[in-house]
């Protein structure tokens, strides 16, 4: 077993003890197991999940994610159980980020709507996904 636990600004989202956790970062997906080496990589939105299930994930945005061979630490920008998700307002966000970078003029703009689009589309495709 491997303690994983998902920190936001707002706090502990999740703490457990796991068989396995998957976890989507900028280089892909990774599943992690007890033992595993030290690794520090970026996080990036999608669904972490564990024991090979998605339906027990949660949905994570932009973060650092530290393993140790006993315990995964995930620190995210924002997490959410699946059905906590606002797809309604995520599609908004993806739908404003579209039409911002169509008319983005600095290099900054373009990074910062692209964020968000990236953010929106996972959240979306999360739920879509469990459904």
């Amino acid at each position: 077993m491997i303690r994983v636990e998902i920190v936001t600004p707002q706090g502990l989202s999740f703490s457990r003890e796991v068989n396995s956790v998957n976890i989507p970062t900028v280089e892909g997906e990774i599943g992690v197991l007890q033992n595993h080496m030290y690794l520090m990589t970026l996080l990036k939105p999608g669904l972490v999940y564990f024991d090979g299930d998605e339906k027990k994930g949660m949905a994570v945005t932009y973060g650092v994610v530290d393993v140790t061979p006993e315990k995964v630490l995930i620190l995210a920008e924002e997490a959410y159980e699946v059905g906590e998700i606002d797809v309604g307002k995520a599609k908004k966000e993806f739908e404003e980020a579209m039409r911002k970078l169509a008319t983005a003029q600095t290099l900054e703009e373009i990074k910062e709507w692209e964020r968000v689009k990236e953010k929106a589309q996972a959240l979306v495709e999360v739920v879509e996904r469990l459904r």
